[in-house]
């Protein structure tokens, strides 16, 4: 089910929906992998002169919907 706050969508489902890591590609080359959102999020924009692009990786390994 999705909510709407003031008119802007949040969410889906109110269950923990975790099935992605995220990795951080650096402009030196160097990346760092993160398994929680927000964090990815806050280093993304406190480092966004450093970060060159947010990568997504899969964590479900065969599970399907």
């Amino acid at each position: 089910m999705a909510y709407i706050d003031g008119g802007t969508f949040t969410t889906y489902c109110d269950k923990l929906y975790d099935r992605h890591h995220y990795r951080l590609v650096w402009k030196d080359g160097s990346s760092t992998e993160y398994a929680d959102y927000e964090v990815i999020r806050y280093l993304w924009f406190q480092h966004n002169d450093m970060a060159e692009r947010v990568e997504i990786l899969d964590t479900t390994r065969g599970k399907g919907f």
